[in-house]
């Protein structure tokens, strides 16, 4: 309900109250004039009445007081009169047409001294005492039409241009301000309340406006900053993420989707532990470690197709403006390939040593084994011998054999070899490295399958690349014993590499052998079954091809070696 119409709905009200107040009053005051006039009236009559009355009582002459009773009953105020005796006989009675209207009853005694001998009842019509209510109530209704259709006029003059017309423009301002427009202002007429209001107004949105201004240039700065900052994080190399409090994901940047292979709309929401699945939260997180910033610590993540990758992180706390912990921010750079890079780099100059040592070996004691050979075949071919003398001297053959076995191992190790490099094909090498193979993997109930595509010749020796697929498959073979499947893939890779699959169901290798499996004189054989070179002479061959070698395994579910070998240009 507006100001307007409260304002004439309390007047309105006010005067319906009192004009019913004082016309109440006044109907109550008409009619108690009326009603003493009517008993100054009666007075009167019962005056005369009572003198009359009292002379035809004592001589009995009755028509005389009605002739007189009818008289006094032609007034038109009067309904009825009646002379009563004391024995409540009616001496004289008459009544107008007027019956049956509502009157007013009077009684006066008849008295003769102090004694009363009858009673003079007298009715007065009330029409005049209705009449009188009447007009005041019609009055009353007049002056309520007169006064509302004043109070309307009063209302819409001086109510709207008081308080109507500057509260409809506080409200246009307040609206216009609620939409967003601040410059619009209220026109000051007066210097009452409303002025007062309608200037305060204008200071507020002038202050408004003023601190609007100041918050959207600090946001275009803001914004400005934001911009910059999310240009760095996205052009970083290294992987960045944001963790809130509660360790939810909150940021992460595009080096982060290629190192760990999840997209940023998977990660968003979720927990850091749910995603890397290892203690790097933990172990480099600054919210895990009481506020510490963690500078280039190693540890490890999970990426989304299953591979473990060593990476490097930096974490550091985030802070509100008034020191308050919002999160943590973590960078990380993935240094697998570094870490593989030294480690090959100290597995190659632990190798160049080996060499070395294995050279200088090798030509020393090859020259006596070759004389204790020669002496102990050239002793064999004395007849005089006798049988133990014999089996004494072939112990010593077979034994001088192996170790020129071991020794030419060592030469082939350490001593650059000139390759035959010409344009081979992969299939075919393999084709009859298997047909070799056959017989051996025949005899072992060992299945020997091939999945070969149709991939582009290499540039290679072909006799030293089926020496390492020999040696591959014929450690696969020894590693399932019987009752096997060895599994040879080959396929194109993206960057010009022909890779080579030999997947065997052995028993595998343990984790802690892995790393040492192309070490030269490393071996998990038993005693006299092996020298373990193969796979290290292997692994010379191949780099030397400008390839390399590797090798994947899940101790107790075999072994899968993986070849790289560039494509002929």
């Amino acid at each position: 309900m507006s100001i307007k119409e409260e304002f004439y709905k309390r007047l309105s009200l006010f005067v319906i109250i009192s004009t019913i107040i004082i016309s109440a009053i006044a109907i109550v005051a008409g009619r108690n004039i009326v009603i003493n006039d009517m008993k100054d009236k009666g007075d009167s009559i019962a005056r005369i009445l009572s003198s009359v009355a009292l002379d035809s009582m004592l001589i009995y002459d009755y028509v005389t007081m009605e002739r007189y009773v009818r008289e006094v009953v032609n007034d038109k105020n009067i309904i009825s009169l009646s002379v009563i005796r004391s024995d409540g006989e009616i001496i004289a009675k008459a009544e107008s047409r007027k019956t049956g209207e509502e009157s007013y009853s009077l009684r006066y005694p008849i008295k003769i001294g102090e004694s009363a001998i009858g009673i003079i009842d007298i009715s007065f019509s009330m029409e005049r005492v209705n009449s009188i209510s009447k007009r005041i109530i019609i009055s009353a209704v007049v002056f309520i039409v007169i006064v509302h259709s004043i109070a309307f006029i009063v209302n819409n003059m001086i109510i709207n241009r008081l308080i109507i017309l500057p509260v409809r423009s506080l409200m246009q301002a307040v609206r216009s301000l609620r939409d967003g427009s601040l410059h619009n202002r209220i026109e000051i007429h007066s210097k009452n309340e409303f002025g007062n209001l309608a200037s305060a107004f204008n200071e507020m949105a002038d202050t408004i406006e003023r601190n609007f201004k100041e918050i959207k240039e600090k946001q275009l700065e803001i914004q400005a900053e934001k911009g910059k900052i999310e240009t760095i994080v996205k052009s970083l190399a290294d992987g960045l993420f944001v963790t809130n409090m509660d360790g939810s994901i909150v940021t992460f940047n595009p080096a982060a989707v290629v190192i760990t292979g999840y997209s940023e709309e998977e990660v968003i929401g979720r927990q850091c532990e749910d995603i890397f699945k290892t203690r790097l939260c933990e172990d480099a997180c600054a919210l895990h470690n009481k506020d510490k910033t963690i500078c280039n610590k190693e540890s490890e993540i999970i990426t989304k197709d299953g591979q473990r990758r060593i990476v490097s992180v930096s974490s550091a706390i985030i802070r509100r403006w008034d020191g308050a912990i919002l999160g943590g921010v973590q960078v990380f750079r993935d240094i697998t390939e570094e870490k593989q890079k030294q480690a090959m780099m100290c597995h190659a100059e632990k190798l160049a040593a080996i060499g070395q040592l294995s050279a200088g070996l090798a030509h020393e004691i090859n020259n006596p084994l070759g004389n204790i050979l020669g002496y102990a075949r050239l002793m064999l071919k004395d007849r005089s011998l006798n049988d133990k003398q014999r089996e004494r001297l072939k112990i010593i053959s077979e034994q001088a054999e192996k170790a020129g076995m071991i020794v030419n191992g060592l030469l082939n190790y350490s001593r650059q070899q000139e390759f035959k490099m010409e344009r081979v094909s992969v299939n075919n090498i393999i084709d009859s490295v298997i047909k070799l193979l056959s017989l051996e993997a025949e005899k072992n109930n060992i299945k020997i399958l091939t999945d070969i595509s149709d991939v582009r010749d290499i540039k290679a020796d072909k006799r030293q690349i089926e020496q390492v697929l020999f040696n591959i498959i014929i450690n696969a073979i020894q590693a399932i014993g019987s009752d096997g499947i060895i599994q040879i893939n080959t396929s194109m890779k993206e960057d010009n590499y022909v890779e080579i699959r030999i997947k065997d169901t052995g028993h595998g290798i343990a984790p802690e052998h892995i790393s040492k499996i192309f070490d030269p004189f490393f071996t998990t054989k038993p005693v006299n079954k092996g020298t373990g070179l193969g796979l290290a002479v292997c692994m010379g061959i191949i780099k030397e091809h400008n390839g390399t070698i590797d090798v994947e395994s899940k101790y107790g579910d075999g072994a899968t070696f993986i070849i790289k070998l560039p494509v002929y240009a």
